[in-house]
Parts: C-alpha cells; structure tokens; sequence
C-alpha cells in the first residue's frame, strides 16, 4: 500500500509539473515601414527557458529583415536573427536558453528595408518530455528539436539509469541525437553536430538510437535539466520521430552475472560423459586427493609444460597490449562524447554503474569460456592424476592443459572487445580463437605421430612427427597474429600503396607456404619432392633386458586417394578466393583466418573421430574386451547422445550468432543500430549473449574429444589396442611385447608391421 501511494503522488507531482510547463508560443505578421518596429513589449520568459526566434521575410524585395530580442530594462541583446528577402527565402530560426536565477521581460523589435512582409515566431518554453510518455514531432534542416526533461526526487539511489529513446520508420534520412546538461554543448551540437562534446552524449540514427545516462556515464546522471535535441544532415528531407524517456529505478546485475556462472558450472558433467563413453577403459576410480595435489605441484616443475608455459606468456602478452588500446578507444569515446566509436546493442545496453560506462551483460556473457577453462584444467588434472597413480611413464597433457588456458583468455580476449566492439577492436575478440583452432590441429597431428624419444633413442625418420612447440610459435601463431593485426588496420585505414603491396606479398607466401605443409602432411605431393615416408626401428629386447633380435618396423606409403586430393584442391581453391576478397577489401582478414582454420579443423577432426570411433568399437566389441556386457551397448548410444547434443548447441549458438545478429561492425553506426534488438533473457541478456553460452558448451565439447583423439596417455591408449580385433591380427605376442616396453602403442594402429 506504501508504494502504491508513492506512486500515485509521483504520478500527481509529474501531471501538475507537466501542465505548468506546456509551450507558449506566438506569431507575428506584419509589414515593415520605416525605422525600428517593437513587434511587441514585455514578453514574460520563465526562467531557464528555452527562447527560440523564427523568422522568414514574405517578398522578394531584395532587402533584408533583423529580429532583435532585447532586454526590457536594460535593452541588451539576448538574442538576434537576420533574414535575406527574396523568392527562395527559408524559414529560419535561432535558440538561446534565458538565465536560470530568475524570470525575465523582453521586447521584440524589427529593423530592416522599408515595406517588407515579415513572419515572426517565438516559442518562450521549450517542450519538456515527461518520463515513459513518447512524443511525436518532425524533423528537418534548419529546424532541429530541442527538449527537455527532469527527474522528479532525484537522489543518487532512485534513479539507477535513464534511457533517452529515438525512433523513426525513415530508413535513408540519417539524423544525430544528443543528450546533455550543459547548454554550451547544446549550442555548439547545434552548429557542428559532429564535433567534440566532452560533457554531453551524440549518436547518429536512422530507425533508431538509444543514449544511457547512468552514474558511470559522462555527463553522469544528476538532478540537472536535461536537454534531448536533434538535427538532421539532409537539407532537402524531413523525417518523423518519436521520443521518449524512461528511468530505471530498480537495475541490479550481480545476481544475474551470478545466475550465469552458475548454470555454466554445469559444464563439468560434459568432461564426465565425454571420459566414460569415449575412454571408458581408462575412466579408473583409484584418484586420490593426495596424488591430484602431487599432480599440480609438478605441473610447475615437472614433465613437458612448454606449450602451456608459453599460452600463459602469449595471454599475458597480447591481453595487456589489447586493454591499453581498447581502453584508449573506449576512452575516445567518453571524452568526445560520440557513441557512434563503440558498436553496442543499445536496446540492451546495461551499464556497469559506478565503475565503467560499457554494456556490462556483454561483457559477463564471456565468463562462460573462463569457467569451462577451469573445469577442462580440473578434467585433465584428475587424467593426469589416473596415469600417475598408475605409474605410467609415457604420458604428455600439456597440449590438453593449454586448452584450458586458452578457453581462459578467450573469454578475457572477447571481454576486452565487448568493452569497445569495433571493427579495429574486433581482432581481440578472435586472439584465442586462433590459439584454440591451431592447438586442434597440433593435437590431432599429435595424436597420430610418434613420439619423439622414441626416435632419439633408436633411428629413422617419418612424416608422423609432432609439431614442436617453437615451431607452432614460429610458423603458425605468430605470422597469424601479424598479418591478423597488420590486415585489420590496412582494413579500417589503407596502408601506403608500397607498404600494402609488401604486406600482400608476404601474406601470399605464407599462405601458400601453409598449403604446401598441408599438402606433404596429408601425403598429397609426389614422393621425389621430399624424402620417402619411411622408418626402420632397431629394438633391443630380451627377457632380462638384455640384447634380443632386431626388429624393422616400416611405416606403410598411403595411396593417394582421389576424393582425398579433390577435397583438398577445394579448400585451396577456397582459401584462393578468400585471399582475392581480402585484397580487394572485400573481407575482413580476421573471418578469412579464422574461416581458413575452422573448416581445416572440421575436416581433420571428423577424419580423427572415424578412427576414434573404429578403435572404441573394436575394443567394445573383441571377444575378451573389459567393457562389461552390459555397457557394450550404452557405449554407442552415449556417442550418438553426446554427437547429437553437440551438433544441437552449436547450431543453437549459429543461430544467435548469424540469424538474430544485433550488430555488424562492418556497417556504418546507424545501420548497425538498425539491428539492436531487446534483451532475451532475464532481462538482461541478448541474443549476442546466448551465443557466448552455447558457443562456449559447443566448443567445450569438440575439446574433450580433441583430447581424446591426441591420445596424451600412450598406455592408456594401449588398452584399445590389445583389445582391438585389427591388431591382434596385425602383430603377434612377442611384438605386442615389444611395442608395450618401448611405450610407442600408436605404431600398432598407424603403421603396418613386418619382421
């Protein structure tokens, strides 16, 4: 009943302030005789009201008209307009806010050529805008639309927000919105819509515009009268426009921000199922909290961490040169007052009140990559922790710990963007998307290579080889970045003609330079290019460790396959024409690499997830496989659940992210507003929103069986491999003997054995 009551004496308050404020505005027509005409005397103007003086000259004498607004007492010009008389004179108009302190009297006069028709307006009042109640009005050249707006008890905890809203349904007239407290920046919009004002906040609009004043907004939210204006850049047009003002009294996000991370955290059943349907003979229960914490303490000093080592250097890095420039671009933005640098959803814009001006739900959205970072980081761990109990000696998780990492710093990377989304600032967002998408191919490619101590201890060579780490740095990583960040500028601003045509040269060498790597990875060139994929190994064994037989072991040729080299030859044909749009200017460098690494990925993975498949298969299905009878069946329908979730959430991620698209740096600020929608969830949420949700699910998923297809735990690989129908086939005991002592089972499945 208590605020039922408050809300009708604010209701009651805000009708009596509204009828006391309505416009006073007046006409004038008359003729022109002889020296100085008072058109009329001791016009009354209600402090800090907005005085506005129309004028149009109504013959085409040639001669000229001046309206002057003069001070009754003291007779000091207020305010003054001149008008040229002839047949293509305009209306015209001029604005001036009288003083706050107290009322004024005013005379108006009129000097100019004798025997002129004049038109004279004056408006004493401006419009004021009450809150939640829109107000239609007309837009044209010359004629702008000032009004204006007070909160009524404001104090600095009833007013949590306030939303000043333009509408329009004129798609091809483009017009600026401001929104300010400060007269001076007023006058100086008025004049130059495009220049900087510090103390007041601009857009451009087209259908639509949406400025937030918040405590954490420059000019902040205070008791002040607001003014709203807006003018047009078309002289020829006009353009119909509604108005409104709403306030928010009851804005909360940490609840919301915790309700997200929350429902996030159930991403570690993901981790659960992916082990129990996809490595269900290594998913031990024997790990202990003693062992696990052994396990991190030597993630610091011991085993091969090179490439998380390195993906923790990289973030700190690049992640601390990415703020300094989105902070820098942000703060262009706040000091120049222009909303047009940062490309936000301003239907749901939710501001980060008291600390930072920036569409905080954009930014809380990317908590779901860092919490499913920790839950892969706490997935691996306890793997790691199973070998360890287990006193395996070949195992390596340092690619699957540095996915974790880099799902970390992708959603710090996607935070940094969200603070000022912009094309420049877009190459951030995709940091680590360019880490995660190498560091698949890494892995698959390690999945499938022998190990390297296997080859410093005997002799040979072969294709199958892993990428080493300096490598990946060197060749891979950091040309992407360069030309990543060096094509986004050449983008947003052309480099020198001499400077750009390097820039595309060298991109071109590396591109093809990439393709030929591919090429000879895939065994797709001819054999008298490079060296013949072949290996001898010279193992030594005996019962006692002593000197045995020696035994060759020859990595088989693999016939090049006709729809292999044609799929091939399409994604080069692919990757041409992408590097042609991105010449031309035509694509953005950042969604040509990425394009070119997100389908590479696919391909290779479904390529490794068939072999994936084949290997679990055969193990559930050998006549003495350890898989219980009973889940010999469950197995495969757990892989068809688990793909067809996956394919589910990330066709819902698609979804947000390409059909109900809020943004489009790409375009110009106005038509990106075209396409802000209101928010989707709680509230608080949009669409852009709900694609980092399921895109972080969607990509958690794809990893988890990444790392089971790189095959970081040789021995436990094994256990498919003895099981496997294929291999039993393949070797007899005394080499199944063999290749468990020298810890290279992945040999059994990949290369044919010979004695």
């Amino acid at each position: 009943n208590e605020y039922k009551s408050y809300l009708s004496n604010m209701l009651v308050l805000v009708v009596v302030w509204a009828i006391f404020t309505l416009t006073s505005s007046e006409s004038f027509v008359g003729d022109y005789k002889n020296g100085t005409d008072v058109v009329k005397s001791n016009i009354l103007v209600e402090r800090g009201s907005l005085v506005r003086i129309g004028m149009q000259c109504m013959n085409d004498n040639q001669g000229y008209l001046t309206a002057v607004l003069t001070e009754s007492t003291t007779e000091e010009v207020f305010l003054t307009i001149s008008a040229a008389c002839s047949t293509s004179s305009k209306f015209k108009s001029v604005r001036r806010f009288s003083p706050e302190n107290e009322d004024m009297m005013y005379n108006l006069k009129v000097i100019g050529s004798d025997n002129t028709m004049y038109n004279i307006t004056l408006d004493s009042s401006p419009v004021y805008l009450n809150l939640e109640t829109p107000l239609l009005d007309t837009l044209s050249q010359g004629n702008p639309i000032i009004h204006t707006f007070t909160l009524p008890e404001y104090d600095n905890t009833s007013y949590r927000y306030v939303d000043v809203t333009i509408e329009s349904n004129t798609t091809d007239v483009v017009g600026k919105l401001i929104a300010t407290s400060n007269r001076d920046e007023l006058y100086k919009f008025l004049i130059s819509p495009n220049e900087s004002t510090p103390d007041a906040l601009r857009l451009s609009f087209s259908t639509f515009g949406r400025i937030v004043l918040s405590d954490a907004s420059k000019p902040a939210l205070s008791n002040a009268t607001w003014i709203v204006a807006a003018v047009l850049f078309n002289d020829s047009l006009t353009k119909s426009v509604t108005i409104t003002v709403r306030a928010n009294t009851e804005y909360e996000y940490v609840s919301k921000i915790w309700i997200l991370v929350f429902v996030s955290c159930f991403g570690f059943i993901l981790p659960l199922f992916s082990r129990y349907i996809f490595n269900y003979l290594n998913a031990e229960k024997n790990v202990s909290f003693r062992n696990w914490f052994r396990v991190v303490i030597n993630w610091f000093y011991r085993g091969n961490k090179g490439l998380s080592y390195l993906t923790g250097f990289l973030a700190w890095m690049l992640l601390v040169s990415a703020f300094q420039v989105v902070h820098a671009k942000w703060r262009e933005m706040i000091d120049n007052g222009d909303r047009d640098v940062c490309f936000y959803n301003e239907k749901c814009y939710r501001p980060y009140l008291g600390y930072y001006d920036v569409s905080v739900n954009g930014i809380a959205s990317n908590m779901c990559f860092m919490v499913h970072g920790f839950i892969l980081i706490i997935f691996v761990s306890l793997s790691e922790t199973s070998c360890y109990a287990l006193n395996h000696k070949n195992y390596d998780y340092s690619i699957a710990y540095s996915f974790g990492m880099a799902f970390i710093f992708e959603g710090f990377g996607s935070l940094l963007y969200h603070i000022c989304p912009s094309q420049i600032i877009f190459q951030f967002d995709t940091l680590f998307m360019f880490v995660i998408s190498q560091y698949i191919i890494a892995a698959l490619i390690d999945g499938n290579a022998a190990r390297r101590h296997v080859f410093n201890a005997h002799f040979g060579k072969t294709k199958r080889k892993s990428i080493r780490v300096p490598k990946l740095f060197l060749f891979f990583l950091g040309p992407t970045y360069g030309f990543n960040f060096l094509g986004n500028l050449h983008y947003i601003e052309p480099l020198p003609d001499p400077i750009a045509v390097c820039f595309f040269i060298v991109l071109g060498i590396w591109v093809i330079s990439m393709l030929i790597w591919a090429a000879y990875k895939a065994n797709l060139l001819p054999e008298n290019i490079f060296s013949p994929p072949k290996i001898v190994f010279a193992f030594k064994y005996g019962p006692d460790g002593e000197e045995g037989k020696v035994v060759d072991v020859h990595e088989a040729v693999t016939r090049k396959k006709l729809f292999k080299s044609i799929g091939f030859g399409l994604y080069c044909i692919a990757v041409l024409i992408g590097f042609i749009l991105v010449v031309k200017g035509d694509l953005v460098i950042s969604i040509f690499i990425l394009g070119e690494l997100i389908v590479a990925v696919i391909i290779m993975t479904a390529a490794a997830f068939l072999n994936l498949i084949r290997d679990i298969w055969q193990a559930i299905t050998a006549k003495k496989s350890k898989v219980p009878a009973k889940l010999r069946c469950l197995v495969p329908f757990g892989i068809i659940l688990y793909l067809g979730c996956g394919v589910g959430v990330t066709a819902t991620s698609l979804f947000f992210f390409t059909i109900l698209e809020v943004t489009n740096k790409s375009l110009k600020p106005w038509q990106s507003r075209q396409l802000n929608s209101p928010c989707l969830l709680n509230d608080f949420y949009d669409s852009h929103d709900l694609w980092h949700f399921f895109a972080s699910h969607s990509l958690l998923m794809i990893i988890l069986v990444v790392v089971q297809m790189s095959k970081p735990c040789r021995d436990c690989y094994l256990k498919y491999l003895v099981h496997s129908n294929s291999s039993q086939d393949m070797m007899n005991k005394q080499e199944s003997k063999l290749l468990r002592k020298n810890l290279e089972p992945d040999i059994v499945a990949t290369i044919p054995l010979k004695e």
